[in-house]
């Protein structure tokens, strides 16, 4: 699916696995009678809001949208597509939302890749600010992906477009870019999704290079993680990622339709899920993260699916089976409230788990 890909690139957002699973795991047999996520009876989560208008403009399923080249590209999967440069309206609408991203305070924040732009939310859908806008300036942006939040409340999103990572107040107000195009030490191919750890050290997938890089909470570079292609501890186009409370970090293997799990320090560890589209299978993933009870959940692009399993491997169902288009970024609040960029129908859904 790499090979099918345009010049600017899709994206976004997470990543998880779980261990001791198996290729076995994820076989079409022995999960047909396993019931969805979604607002199905008996479903472990249901739909209880969404924000924005939902986009009649389609967008392609297959994984495509992406450029063979380095950069990640805007034109396939993403809803209206075009560019908003941060005009004029106030409106609840969204341009490609795609990476999520919760503080601790509970607000919510949302990038929208070909919006060019990052909205904060609280619980209840109030916008408290947005920033950006299309460009290369320091606090503009180009294609948006990932977003984290560090132990000070700094907001870190990462660009594609423009190949390297800016920091942000809570209201947006610019403190530091890092990065530039380039394969070298501390430069991208498009930036990606980053990590925070606990010391606020940043891990973010480098998608041209196949590689994670890490820095330190100041942003001076301190070592790559992976190298670029097919074998163990190797990643094609790598997009989500996040660490769990093992501090392991998980990466979503996009170009290899896996999850790869390698500690802080770089050691790969295992890998997990096997290409297709049965279900348990991956197809273009593109994000991934953990629930509280160490469940975790992969977006698929090629599948447009969401899919949750436990900290065994085994698979628990979908989430809003046959409603998505191009699910990117997934987020859960203290609450429990998962919060899930539906990318190709330009919404934000909000899913609480089923009574």
């Amino acid at each position: 699916m790499n090979t099918k890909i345009s010049v600017l690139m899709l994206l976004l957002i997470g990543l998880t696995g779980c261990g001791g699973s198996t290729d076995e795991t994820y076989q079409d047999d022995g999960y047909s009678n396993i019931d969805p996520i979604g607002n199905n009876s008996g479903a472990l989560f249901e739909q209880v809001g969404s924000w924005g208008e939902q986009s009649d403009a389609g967008s392609d399923s297959s994984g495509g949208g992406y450029g063979s080249g380095g950069g990640y590209g805007s034109d396939g999967g993403y809803g209206s597509g075009g560019t908003d440069t941060g005009s004029s309206s106030d409106a609840l609408t969204f341009n490609s939302p795609n990476g999520v991203a919760i503080d601790d305070d509970g607000n919510i924040y949302i990038t929208e890749f070909a919006g060019n732009k990052v909205s904060k939310f609280n619980a209840q859908g109030e916008r408290l600010a947005k920033w950006g806008g299309a460009g290369s300036a320091n606090g503009e942006l180009s294609n948006p992906t990932g977003i984290a939040i560090d132990s000070q409340g700094n907001v870190w999103v990462s660009e594609s477009g423009n190949h390297r990572l800016q920091k942000f107040t809570a209201d947006g107000q610019w403190l530091a870019t890092i990065g530039q195009q380039g394969s070298g030490d501390g430069q991208f191919l498009s930036a990606m999704v980053l990590a925070i750890d606990h010391l606020d050290n940043l891990y973010v997938t480098d998608w041209g290079n196949g590689r994670v890089q890490v820095f330190d909470a100041n942003g001076v570079y301190q070592r790559s993680i992976a190298t670029q292609g097919t074998g163990d501890g190797q990643l094609t186009n790598p997009t989500g990622i996040k660490i769990d409370v093992n501090d392991v970090l998980w990466v979503v293997d996009r170009g290899n339709d896996r999850i790869m799990k390698f500690s802080l320090d770089g050691t790969f560890i295992e890998q997990f899920g096997q290409s297709g589209s049965a279900v348990g299978q991956l197809l273009t993933p593109t994000s991934i993260n953990f629930d509280a009870n160490g469940n975790f959940y992969i977006a698929e692009v090629g599948n447009s699916r969401v899919q949750g399993f436990n900290e065994m491997g085994e698979l628990l169902g979908e989430v809003a089976p046959g409603e998505l288009d191009n699910p990117h970024g997934l987020a859960f609040d203290a609450e429990g409230l998962l919060y899930l960029t539906d990318t190709g129908n330009s919404l934000v859904r909000i899913f609480k788990e089923a009574d």
